[in-house]
């Protein structure tokens, strides 16, 4: 199966293809237009002197077209011309592909040089091998070529040129290969100019490649940010039970995740809320894709049970991740809480979750610690997530976190750790009341995160949340605003 690399590799070389294959045709008209143009007026030119040389000699104009050293130049002339006519007609009308496009230009260089050579073997003055080496060099100047695609039109006339010494001009073998070598030294300039006008343009598709992914990517990346939080919760700011909670993603999208069922429960006939809150291993895509997954197995769950249990949601995690995504060394904690609000509790199921806090009205903090561990490491006949509960009473307040919080590096690499979120959820002194600080403890918390990592993007995703109790009616509002005692305490 290829990997991403190889796809983007594939893609890259289908997009600069595409794009050699549109250059080369346009060149290939180009040199047609221009190079083949410059050539009509050069015969025209010659044939309209012969013809008024001859008129001025009061001679036989056609004696004079077919005389011996003048018809052989005619001849080649007439071929030549129909060669380039005839590409042209080829590429406007006839729609080559690729392959046959740069089989073309190729010809049309070879062909000059064997013109060159040809016109040389017979005789006809002005005809010199470097013509033919400059019309290559032309070539590698103009055409999209490789070097290798270069050598071989180059090996044409040279090899032409060689056998029309040795056979037809009865040159010696030491002059013929001093001739070459020669021709190949002359030849190399233009190689070497195709070689670097190659690389450039390897480089130059390579970037507006890589700018055109990015940007795709991008786009991709804020609309995928969309549908994943998109599976997060609202926040409840009314209401016996209020909950509210802050997200921040290392990059775009995370692994962080926050699940909530709210719902009157038949079976007991008591009102619970229930939050999931995971951290899938990774970061990013991958991450988020697992998120994904989570979500359909945690909201199935609640759909077909109503009254599933803290403990039994954690199993359920735990059965689910150690089949399907621990193979692929996946793996994540949860914490799963559910509030019983006719009994005042609240349960909790933890797997190698960082503890939680339940900070009373009279600012005393509980931890809720971990009751089993990570999840998918074992499988389900060796779990037991060992679930607990712990009075909830009104006035109190549950704050659950991902490790993103507790590992943030401040500029000199020191995490803030468990007893330093714990000193900040601990930053109010019993004398404020539980409604002083309801909806707060997820912002307040990530803006400390923020000032202890001094201003630093995030390492880790973070995610906080909060839910709580109200003492006082629906609706209350605080008198003083806690940012004064939050930034009196820093970075803890």
């Amino acid at each position: 199966m290829a990997g991403t690399g190889s796809f983007e590799t594939t893609e890259f070389r289908r997009a600069f293809h595409q794009e050699t294959d549109l250059l080369l045709r346009q060149r290939v008209i180009m040199f047609i237009g221009i190079w083949g143009g410059l050539g009509l007026m050069s015969i025209a030119i010659g044939v309209t002197t012969l013809i008024m040389t001859a008129i001025e000699s009061d001679k036989d104009v056609l004696q004079v077209l077919l005389q011996r050293q003048t018809l052989p130049t005619l001849v080649m002339a007439v071929v030549w011309t129909g060669v380039y006519v005839g590409a042209l007609y080829a590429v406007l009308r006839l729609g080559l592909a690729s392959k046959r496009m740069l089989q073309l230009s190729m010809l049309l260089i070879a062909l000059d040089g064997i013109t060159i050579v040809v016109m040389r073997a017979m005789g006809i003055p002005g005809a010199a091998v470097p013509i033919a080496l400059f019309s290559h060099f032309i070539g590698c100047v103009l055409f999209p070529w490789t070097i290798r695609q270069a050598v071989i039109p180059l090996i044409v006339i040279l090899g032409i040129s060689t056998m029309s010494k040795l056979l037809i001009e009865g040159s010696s073998i030491g002059g013929a290969t001093w001739a070459l070598a020669f021709n190949i030294i002359f030849a190399l300039p233009a190689l070497g100019v195709c070689g670097f006008k190659h690389s450039q343009r390897v480089q130059k598709s390579t970037n507006r490649f890589l700018n055109q992914r990015y940007g795709m990517l991008r786009q991709e990346l804020a609309y995928a940010r969309q549908v994943h939080e998109a599976l997060f919760p609202g926040p409840i700011t009314t209401g016996p039970l209020q909950f509210s909670y802050r997200y921040e993603p290392m990059s775009q999208i995370g692994g962080d995740y926050l699940y909530t069922n709210h719902r009157h429960c038949k079976k007991t006939g008591s009102e619970q809320f229930s939050v999931v809150v995971l951290d899938v291993t990774g970061h990013g895509i991958p991450a988020a894709l697992t998120v994904n997954r989570l979500h359909g197995e945690i909201d199935l769950q609640f759909a077909e049970r109503e009254d599933v249990s803290p403990g039994e949601m954690l199993g359920v995690l735990n059965r689910y991740i150690n089949l399907t995504l621990a193979k692929h060394s996946i793996y994540a904690t949860a914490i799963c809480l559910r509030i019983d609000m006719d009994r005042g509790v609240v349960q909790w199921a933890s797997g190698g979750h960082p503890p939680a806090f339940v900070r009373g009205v009279d600012g005393t903090l509980r931890d809720l610690a971990p009751t089993a561990m990570v999840l998918g490491a074992c499988d389900e006949e060796d779990y037991n997530p060992n679930e607990q509960e712990m009075e909830f009473a009104p006035g109190d307040s549950v704050i659950a976190y991902t490790d993103g919080a507790i590992e943030a590096r401040d500029t000199a690499g020191a995490m803030l750790r468990i007893d330093g979120l714990r000193k900040i959820v601990a930053s109010y002194g019993a004398e404020s009341s539980g409604n002083d600080v309801q909806g707060l403890w997820s912002e307040r918390i990530l803006t400390q995160v923020g000032v202890h990592r001094g201003g630093l993007p995030p390492d880790d995703d973070t995610l906080i949340i909060e839910v709580f109790r109200p003492v006082q009616a629906a609706g209350s509002k605080r008198d003083d605003d806690p940012d004064s005692v939050l930034e009196s305490i820093g970075a803890g």
